[in-house]
């Protein structure tokens, strides 16, 4: 793979030895591997001046994109965001999987009282009642006052912060468990809808003849003190456009059952948290 004449392996050990005083090992481990697969990746492919060019020209336009960060959306279509929670996160057995946060996470959304709906009386679209419980996954106990983050997007295929027509942070929610572990909220029944494909990444996935389309889904975060945060999003079972979410995500563990239930829908759907680290992503979007 480092098919590189002796000079250029001298420039990499070169720049190698350059970065080696980092004093945190991790970080030190981090930035050496970057180095030693860009240069082999670079001494691989030859790289040209121009594709150098191109290169950096394609990353300062995802840089200017607007109202989202196009970085993160080229790791979730690249299948990076999903390997890195895959590995992680995901351990066989567990009844719920761990998905990638996505780019439209906001900050700061509001908390709403048990039984609310997160979506504004004028927002079209069948609805669905989600009720469950949070509780350990060891021991079964339920636990009160875990905080569900929820989000999702309108029938349009657009997050609120994309659609001037949308109310502030609507489709956004956070609700707190009673003290038996339950929750219960009203959402839209989810729908499908394409990532932005009106900035380079979008070139990239023309040119690759890639579908664009994720699978109907609802954004969930469930945390709860001392017990590891679980960032997952819920699919419709049956749903055949799971085979081919253009990020990776839909799984099996991440399946939920919407029913008919009058003229809305009904959803029970339960967040088992084990024991570990809470700690809340970064949301690509600010309050």
């Amino acid at each position: 793979m480092n098919d590189f004449p002796d000079a250029d392996r001298g420039l990499t050990d070169r720049v190698l030895k350059s970065y080696s005083s980092i004093e945190d090992p991790r970080l030190r481990s981090l930035v050496l591997a970057l180095i030693r697969h860009v240069h082999a990746y670079v001494g691989e492919m030859k790289l040209t001046d121009q594709e150098w060019e191109f290169a950096w020209n394609f990353m300062g336009r995802m840089a200017a994109v607007p109202d989202r960060n196009e970085f993160l959306l080229a790791g979730d279509v690249l299948g990076v965001s999903q390997l890195i929670e895959t590995l992680n996160h995901d351990r066989p057995g567990h009844p719920v999987g761990f998905a990638l946060v996505g780019p439209f996470l906001r900050d700061d959304a509001p908390f709403r009282k048990r039984g609310d709906s997160i979506a504004s009386d004028d927002t079209p679209g069948a609805r669905v009642r989600v009720s469950g419980k949070v509780f350990d996954v060891e021991n079964g106990e339920p636990l009160m006052g875990a905080v569900l983050d929820v989000w999702q997007a309108a029938t349009n295929g657009l997050y609120e912060n994309q659609d001037d027509n949308q109310p502030d942070y609507n489709l956004r929610g956070r609700f707190k468990t009673d003290q038996d572990g339950s929750y219960e909220f009203v959402a839209l029944m989810p729908t499908a809808y394409p990532v932005p494909t009106d900035g380079p990444i979008g070139e990239l996935l023309r040119v690759a003849k890639r579908w664009s389309y994720r699978p109907a889904h609802i954004h969930v975060i469930a945390s709860f003190a001392d017990h590891e945060t679980l960032v997952t999003q819920i699919f419709k079972k049956g749903d055949d456009q799971t085979a081919d979410d253009c990020v990776f995500t839909a799984s099996e563990n991440m399946m939920g059952d919407f029913t008919p239930d009058g003229d809305r829908f009904r959803l029970q759907y339960d967040f088992p948290l084990k024991r570990g680290i809470s700690m809340q992503p970064k949301a690509p979007i600010p309050a």
